[in-house]
């Protein structure tokens, strides 16, 4: 859109007739190529199809649902080291060099692991719980954890806790495959923090809506949506059932935690359509127009997270943050460009810190409320994955929810389809990961991370917290106990009694064994991640833990003018798996004197692969592909696409061509070279 011309200068848009979607497709039309308008579509999201051209259609998100106002969002890293000491001093660290908020994934026996409300005063030594918001993600642990944050908060004089206390009972049911207090528990213990919460501490949020596990999972914008909504509507559904919390006040109990992957746009306007969403659902059940608004999470992706060339991770990561900014999120967690290496180092955190504060503080993208309104591309786009995404939601619904869709394999169903469909994607390089399968390095230097020993991490839990009496604790777990068996139970006294057992320092496991009493546990198959790049790691990995890098001969043949484009991409597709690619040139006349030099200096078992112009394949296959056999060369490749099945017969063992499966093939010819590779399966 044009702006207005200063006073006495033209418009730029002056003397240009105004143009409509209609007059742009008559256009293209007539123009010289005669296209199709709707030819030119583009499918960034599966089933939604973007066009070439946006126009003006209405906004998607009122005023009152955008951004930030302004104030820019919270910086919330996560602290997931399961060492205490180091999870503390990442966490005073974080603090001191700029972030908002913190993050803690904790628990018995997931994140920085913890056993006593003790462990807890620990990991939070150096944090000042009046000032700074803390989000928990407890997984099972939910109301163990939260009794212990409110002991320590209340050892230490705190009264005005701020974040959230990351009840997800369906979330975590997919990350690890077990409620070992069933729904019924976990329901339970969901609806009691809410309770809770809204009656007496008005800054902490009961209940999260953690998408971490179905994104990692290879979950479509348009699922990860859906499967947002339904659970968001199920824990809406449980507290005002349970805990008679009237619609408002059970939205305010809510926080949702979306991850944002590599597609810009897209990942703007998925944050953006979620807002639409929820508030389309609460408003349904009848909630007033302040209650209609999301707090929003997000987090960089998990699934394109890489090992080979972690390097590139800082660019990817800056991405994401990006589009998780400007899709307006009110905090942002950057994952460290280690992550899948293991724990972080001082200098991954520090990056990914400061990631955020260069972009909000000297990019001043928070400066700027819903920066994607009025943009009629992500406005389209917001509207259409709203749509898709409620489609879906209302067929879940129909289904029995979204407690019904896990249980029964409904999601992992879905899933497995969506894995199949981009795992042949990434086995074609039609959706490449750039420094893996696209534009790879064999010298680049590699990052190495050494695993925690868990069991000596064990060995440190159990501090202790308060002064009372082995009795003492006995006689709070019995009060707990009867608690739940009492007729006159109610959800936050059940709190209260927590409470009461984590403030003579019971421990979580304590705990959680009398709140899984007499329930039935309840297991389904746990999603398991899936990170793009892995199948191309898996066989770069077998590569590299050889002595010797493998190698092919590239025989070249002909002017560097017909081939040499061809002849990079073959070299860097063979990078792709680790085979280095040693280009041997070779005119048509001594391409046979030269191969069996080439064959001679690297031995018998050498792979070879043929490439120069498709107009010279014809000649030069039936005379080059033979005689390498018989010199003994293990593996004949040609690099371009074969007619038939005729070089088959003379000794090429595969092909190297865009339009393939280079993954398969690259597996081919390791396979071929003697090299045992297991089967590619997605990393746990």
């Amino acid at each position: 859109m044009a702006r207005d011309a200063p006073t006495g200068e033209p418009s730029f848009a002056e003397g240009f007739a105004p143009a409509d979607e209609s007059t742009w497709r008559a256009a293209v039309s007539r123009g010289p190529r005669g296209l199709d308008p709707d030819a030119l579509a583009r499918e960034l999201v599966p089933g939604i199809d973007v066009p070439p051209v946006a126009f003006q259609g209405p906004d998607t998100l009122p005023s009152r649902l955008r951004g930030r106002a302004g104030r820019g969002w919270q910086v919330c890293q996560e602290i997931t080291d399961p060492r205490m000491e180091v999870a503390a001093a990442q966490a005073r660290e974080d603090l001191r060099r700029g972030a908002d908020a913190l993050w803690l994934v904790a628990g018995l026996e997931h994140g920085c692991r913890m056993l006593t409300p003790g462990d807890l005063d620990l990991v939070l030594a150096g944090v000042d719980l009046d000032a700074v918001p803390l989000q928990l993600e407890p997984e099972a642990d939910a109301l163990g954890l939260a009794g212990a944050l409110f002991a320590v908060a209340e050892s230490r004089g705190v009264t005005s806790l701020r974040g959230g206390l990351g009840a997800d009972p369906l979330g975590a049911l997919l990350r690890s495959g077990s409620l070992f207090s069933g729904l019924g528990g976990g329901r339970r213990d969901l609806v009691s923090l809410a309770a809770y919460c809204a009656a007496h501490r008005p800054g902490l949020a009961a209940a999260l809506v953690q998408t971490r596990a179905l994104h990692d999972a290879g979950a479509t914008p348009t699922d990860e949506l859906a499967w947002a909504l339904a659970t968001g509507v199920t824990y809406l559904r449980w507290m005002m059932e349970d805990a008679s919390l009237d619609v408002d006040a059970a939205a305010a109990q809510v926080r949702f935690s979306l991850g944002v992957q590599g597609q810009t746009f897209v990942e703007i306007a998925k944050l953006r359509a979620l807002r639409v969403l929820w508030a389309k659902a609460v408003a349904a059940a009848g909630g007033a127009p302040a209650s209609q608004r999301a707090f929003v999470h997000a987090r960089t992706s998990g699934s394109t997270a890489t090992r080979v060339d972690a390097w590139n991770d800082m660019v990817r990561r800056t991405a994401e943050t990006f589009a998780a900014a400007v899709g307006g999120a009110d905090s942002i967690a950057c994952a460290p460009f280690d992550e899948a290496m293991g724990p972080a180092d001082a200098l991954a955190r520090r990056v990914a810190r400061n990631t955020q504060l260069v972009l909000r503080d000297e990019a001043h993208l928070g400066r700027v409320d819903d920066p994607a309104g009025g943009s009629w591309a992500l406005e389209r786009l917001t509207d259409a994955l709203a749509r898709a995404a409620w489609d879906r939601f209302r067929a879940i619904e129909a289904r029995g929810g979204m407690a019904r869709a896990v249980a029964q394999g409904d999601v992992a169903f879905a899933l497995e389809q969506e894995r199949r469909r981009r795992r042949t994607r990434l086995e074609t390089r039609a959706e490449a990961v750039v420094g893996v399968s696209l534009q790879p390095t064999l010298s680049g230097r590699p990052v190495v991370r050494e695993a925690v020993d868990l069991q000596a991490v064990e060995v440190e839990l159990g501090n202790a917290f308060g002064d009372a009496t082995p009795d003492q604790r006995h006689g709070a777990l019995l009060k707990l106990a009867q608690g739940l068996v009492s007729p006159g139970w109610t959800p936050a006294a059940l709190v209260d009694d927590a409470l009461d057992a984590a403030r003579l320092g019971v421990d979580l496991y304590s705990i959680g064994a009398v709140l899984r009493a007499r329930r039935a546990s309840l297991h389904v198959e746990p999603l398991v991640p899936f990170r793009a790049a892995a199948p191309f790691e898996a066989l770069r990995a077998a590569c590299d833990a050889r002595e010797v890098r493998p190698s092919a001969v590239v025989l070249h043949v002909g002017p560097l003018s017909e081939h040499g484009e061809r002849l990079g991409w073959v070299q860097g597709l063979l990078a792709a798996a680790g085979i280095e690619g040693r280009a041997v040139p070779a005119s048509v006349e001594d391409a046979v004197a030269v191969l069996d030099a080439t064959l001679a200096e690297h031995g018998s078992g050498a792979s070879v692969v043929l490439c120069a112009s498709d107009a010279r394949y014809d000649a030069l296959v039936p005379m080059l592909a033979p005689h390498a056999k018989a010199k003994g060369a293990r593996v004949v490749a040609v690099a371009g696409s074969a007619p038939d099945d005729a070089w088959a017969r003379l000794g090429v063992d595969l092909t190297l061509h865009r339009d393939g499966n280079v993954y398969r093939a690259l597996r081919k010819i390791l396979e071929l070279t003697g090299l045992e590779l297991d089967d590619p399966e997605d990393e746990r």
